[in-house]
């Protein structure tokens, strides 16, 4: 699925975020406020808060998610 490289990356790292190994949490907080606060910085609007935009994000997340995790099961699929 093809989406915006930016977006992309959002929904990577919040991917990360919540998958990756406890002990590099932090620094997968970090880089999605990172990439969240410089999506709202290139935008336009004023006032909008990383929670509004993460609640934006929700639905393209859930489908990324779950493309993710069917790549994941595809891929053990093939190691068997």
């Amino acid at each position: 699925m093809s989406r915006h490289p930016e977006v992309e990356a959002i929904l990577q790292a919040w991917y990360e975020l919540e998958t990756g190994d406890p002990s590099e949490k932090a620094a997968h907080l970090n880089r999605f406020h990172t990439l969240l606060d410089q999506a709202i910085a290139k935008s336009d609007t004023r006032g909008v808060s990383r929670a509004e935009l993460k609640e934006l994000l929700a639905d393209p997340y859930r489908e990324y998610k779950r493309s993710k995790r069917k790549e994941e099961r595809a891929r053990i699929s093939r190691l068997r």
